[in-house]
């Protein structure tokens, strides 16, 4: 697979993507040449959209070159932690945390998580100058080969091979590293699905255009702002920043929906009536409010409510000697309800009438409730999220609390995560975060599915950054920090890497949630992968392998089984949870995993294994196998021949897919 893969990645171009998606989309505009015919694209949206022809476009340098990246797959493999992901707490875990790049992630995460993930959170590198961003580029590209694929001029090549080789942090490099990242999120999200993004001033604006180029101006949701600091950041030149932005897309804005905030304890304060069954409730005016509140507005929601002066009681009737109450402006123009009359009859028991001393006259409230079904009522959100619980001192104080240290950079509130979870997500739904920093969304999806019962999933990647070669560019404060969290990993038996504080914060934030919710029996482990680039041998071994040669089992063992039927299974769809079930034909050992038989043992008896394969689909028309997954190197032509046409000659089921990979 990876030979394959690298060779499709020397023949990519940045416009593979977007030819994909028109291929799959509109195959009808390509010829039997399979080239793109854009007249055949004109005429089949003629007379059905409005098309414009502004000019508007949003450019920069490296835009090119991370279409290109998100062209090509990655050759990276994924290693299980099998001795972390075999614990009890683990075994049966749906959540996921990979040490990775978080770009490599992403290409394998699409494989089998595109249209699936309900919320998307990220807190990226601001580009502050300060946050030690850096772009730095596993592609070595000369610059030659840059004009020749990207088609420009030898100077933008120049620059992008500059930026891409010697490290920058200038917006340009910032934009064509998020980019890439940005297409696949996309990929990522479900039809209903969101992403957030935290970010500060000096990449807000960018990010902005960047979003709205990748996900389409018209799946803007909002541009929230957060109030993160109420002091101010003292050391802002001209005016003391207290809020950090939080930029809100939909996969497709017809389909997103929004759940709602929680209600903070002051504002469930206003609920101070009892039905007398335990339900609270406050009193809502059922005049409209607002700029189409007049009667013109909606002649349909004008009408009288009568009202017993003595009693109180209401009637959507006529009833003689009863007071008639009507929708009126405070200027005295006729106004509307905010419910129409076959409402209020639904609803009827709700209403409730009100005296107002000031006007000698009675008005009309509705009895809102705090729980409607069962479940708590939610507010709709603001565009300012405002709570004490948000401040950046919070989640310093929260992770120095778990791992009784201060070892992390800016985490965000858990809060805060969990409120953007909680506005957006239902039972089942996965959220995703491939800047995990130090596994904040984590913890914050643990403690939301423990308080409300639903079975969320996560899915976290963190890049596994050496921190013996960050320390030697450091110095002071920040040199001691990581020194002690060098000194941290190192106590609890970890690498010293990055993507270790994250592991260890998750681990002790589920202790935590368990002590304090002795009860609750959700999912509170996680797997462990790791993203692995093969060495050079291993490549070179790859390259020159001709089926005639049988070094497979050297080839095997360097990968690890394990390795590649998880590479394999996250690529055919199962994902990072896959169940697998060992088969026998004769004394060989495949593993099927849903419609996959992966055969990657080069111990293959072609007489025996074979007959016992063949016998199994003949035998057996239940067995779900469609496809027959063979790790090339395990196998010579003559194996592979043999067992293509003898699994060819099966008629009495569908056509067995035989895919041999390198």
């Amino acid at each position: 697979m990876i030979r394959t893969i690298i060779a499709d990645n020397d023949k990519a171009q940045p416009n593979d993507r977007t030819m994909e998606v028109l291929h799959r989309e509109f195959p009808q505009c390509f010829n039997s040449e399979g080239k793109f015919d854009i007249v055949a694209l004109q005429e089949l949206l003629q007379d059905k959209v409005d098309l414009v022809k502004e000019g508007s476009g949003f450019n920069f340098l490296g835009k090119n070159y991370a279409s290109l990246l998100s062209s090509m797959d990655t050759t990276t493999v994924l290693v299980p932690d099998t001795e972390h992901n075999e614990k009890p707490e683990n075994k049966d875990s749906q959540n996921v945390y990979i040490s990775g790049d978080n770009l490599d992630a992403l290409k394998h995460l699409v494989k089998s998580y595109s249209g699936k993930v309900k919320c998307i959170y990220i807190d990226p590198p601001y580009n502050t100058g300060s946050d030690g961003f850096v772009y730095n580029d596993k592609f070595k590209f000369t610059a030659e080969e840059l004009e020749e694929k990207l088609s420009i001029s030898e100077e933008q090549a120049q620059r992008i091979f500059a930026m891409t080789t010697r490290g920058a942090a200038s917006h340009a490099a910032w934009l064509t590293f998020m980019m890439p990242r940005l297409q696949y999120a996309k990929d990522l999200l479900s039809d209903d699905g969101v992403i957030f993004i935290s970010i500060d001033d000096n990449e807000q604006a960018n990010l902005k255009l960047l979003c709205d180029y990748v996900f389409g101006e018209e799946n803007f949701i909002a541009q929230f702002l957060v109030k993160a600091n109420p002091k101010g950041r003292q050391s802002d030149t001209f005016c003391a920043t207290v809020h950090d932005y939080l930029l809100c897309y939909a996969r497709s804005i017809n389909q997103a929906q929004f759940i709602g905030m929680r209600l903070t304890e002051e504002q469930k304060k206003e609920y101070k009536y009892d039905d007398g069954d335990g339900r609270k409730y406050r009193f809502l005016g059922l005049r409209q409010r607002g700029s189409d509140s007049l009667r013109e507005d909606r002649p349909d929601m004008f009408f009288p409510i009568y009202v017993n002066k003595n009693t109180e009681e209401i009637s959507l009737e006529y009833r003689e000697g009863w007071e008639e109450v009507i929708p009126r402006k405070s200027d005295g123009r006729e106004g509307r309800w905010m419910w129409g009359k076959d409402k209020c009859k639904e609803e009827f028991v709700r209403l409730n009438a009100r005296f107002v001393k000031k006007r000698g006259q009675f008005d009309i409230d509705v009895k809102d409730y705090l729980e409607t079904d069962g479940e708590e009522r939610t507010a709709k959100i603001k565009s300012f999220w405002e709570s004490k619980s948000y401040n950046n001192e919070v989640g310093t104080k929260e992770v120095k609390a778990l791992l009784e240290g201060d070892y992390a950079s800016y985490p965000k509130s858990s809060q805060l995560i969990c409120d953007v979870i909680n506005s957006v997500v239902e039972d089942n739904d996965i959220i995703v975060d491939f800047f995990a920093g130090s596994g904040t969304t984590a913890d914050s999806v643990m403690q939301t599915t423990s308080a409300s019962g639903n079975n969320l999933k996560y899915i976290l990647v963190q890049l596994p950054e050496d921190l013996d070669e960050r320390i030697k560019t450091l110095s002071g404060s920040e040199a001691q920090k990581v020194l002690r969290l060098i000194d941290f990993l190192e106590s609890n038996n970890h690498p010293h890497t990055l993507d270790y504080l994250a592991f260890e914060r998750i681990k002790r934030a589920a202790k935590k949630i368990k002590e304090q919710n002795p009860l609750f029996d959700g999912d509170l482990g996680f797997k462990h992968y790791t993203l692995e680039e093969p060495d050079e041998n291993t490549i070179d071994q790859m390259l020159k392998f001709e089926p005639t040669e049988i070094f497979g089992n050297n080839l095997l063992d360097k990968f690890g089984k394990d390795t590649v039927l998880f590479t394999y299974a996250m690529r055919d769809g199962y994902g990072l949870t896959p169940e697998f079930k060992e088969v026998k034909f004769g004394n060989y050992t495949a593993y099927l995993c849903g419609k996959h038989l992966y055969m990657l043992d080069s111990a293959f008896n072609v007489e025996e294994g074979l007959t016992d394969l063949v016998d199994t689909y003949n035998k057996d028309h239940s067995f779900p196998a469609d496809n027959v997954v063979i790790f090339g190197y395990s196998f010579n032509f003559s194996q592979t021949d043999a067992i293509r046409k003898n699994l060819g000659t099966i008629t009495d089921r569908n056509r067995i897919n035989v895919d041999i990979r390198y």
